[in-house]
């Protein structure tokens, strides 16, 4: 499915109480995800820590299709990044020149297509127009988009096939960036990130 057919067939809304309550239930078919979307989401929001998103069919607007949720972060340049991977990200974002410390970002905090529509494409297109939407209506300078992804290889290969990278590459280097400790491996989720300079603006 491209962007194109996406918004031809599918309306975004934010996620209100009001719309939560008028569409009909949302399950991805995994607990955590489904328990976000339905209580947590609007805590979220109510705290300014993330704003929810829902695509829903044009034809029925109280089918929700996919639903995500953002907020804003970096990707952080610290001790405990090793020398290689610290270099291997600035060569491959072209930014070896620069001293800075934090690189803008916005993180997917959670990203979720209902089961049915699940397989149809309708995730992909749906994160080609968050890459859009950041890409092309960049108002405060942000840089990556980035994800904690599920560590399990249909997640990490959605995002993969998707345009994203592993900020570190194995896992034990990871846990010494994020502060776990290796004998908690595998890790849950891993920190991946997207260029948005990888799409051309019009």
């Amino acid at each position: 499915m491209t962007l194109e057919e996406l918004l031809s067939t599918c309306d975004i809304y934010h996620a209100t109480a009001e719309k939560l309550a008028d569409c009909k239930s949302f399950s991805c078919k995994d607990e955590d995800l489904d328990e976000f979307f339905a209580k947590d989401a609007l805590l979220y929001q109510q705290k300014l820590l993330g704003k929810t998103y829902l695509f829903c069919l044009k034809e029925d607007p109280t089918t929700i299709i996919t639903a995500f949720s953002l907020s804003n972060d970096s990707i952080r340049i610290t001790n405990s990044l090793k020398k290689e991977d610290k270099e291997h990200f600035l060569e491959e974002a072209e930014l070896r020149d620069k001293t800075m410390k934090r690189f803008p970002s916005v993180l997917i905090g959670r990203f979720a297509t209902d089961s049915y529509f699940e397989g149809k494409g309708y995730g992909s297109a749906v994160m080609d127009f968050i890459k859009t939407l950041f890409r092309i209506n960049n108002r405060t300078g942000c840089r990556f988009l980035i994800v904690d992804a599920y560590n399990n290889h249909r997640t990490l290969h959605f995002y993969e096939k998707n345009g994203f990278k592993y900020l570190i590459e194995d896992e034990e280097s990871e846990a010494t960036y994020v502060g776990v400790s290796k004998n908690k491996l595998p890790l849950n989720t891993r920190l991946m990130y997207f260029d948005l300079l990888d799409i051309k603006a019009n």
